[in-house]
């Protein structure tokens, strides 16, 4: 996703106008979860393989969540397929950039 989708410049600028954005490791997340974290709690028990990216409110619950596999009609070629999955490659990062911010314009407006 970081490849394609997350370099395109109309999604980084969305992304950068709209929305804090971070990023965590979920072994990361899954360890703080078990410390107390409750912003980690909530990561943790809405993770997906291979979970791209969540939206938050600010109290840390879920509005949406993306997954490459589930979300978007293929994948980018420097992105694996999970065990079980084959692996199709698309060819145009415009349908993702498209299907993202489909995504975003129905959660969020736009």
């Amino acid at each position: 996703m970081r490849a394609g989708l997350l370099s395109d410049p109309e999604v980084i600028g969305r992304l950068n106008q709209d929305f804090v954005c971070t990023t965590i490791v979920i072994d990361d997340a899954k360890r703080r979860a078990g410390e107390g974290d409750e912003l980690a709690k909530h990561l943790a028990a809405h993770w997906t393989y291979p979970l791209d990216m969540m939206f938050l409110r600010p109290d840390g619950s879920l509005i949406f969540k993306l997954n490459s596999f589930q979300d978007f009609p293929g994948v980018h070629p420097d992105v694996a397929a999970p065990p079980g999955k084959e692996r199709v490659v698309v060819t145009d990062d415009r349908a993702h950039v498209e299907m993202f911010l489909k995504h975003l314009d129905e959660h969020f407006g736009k």
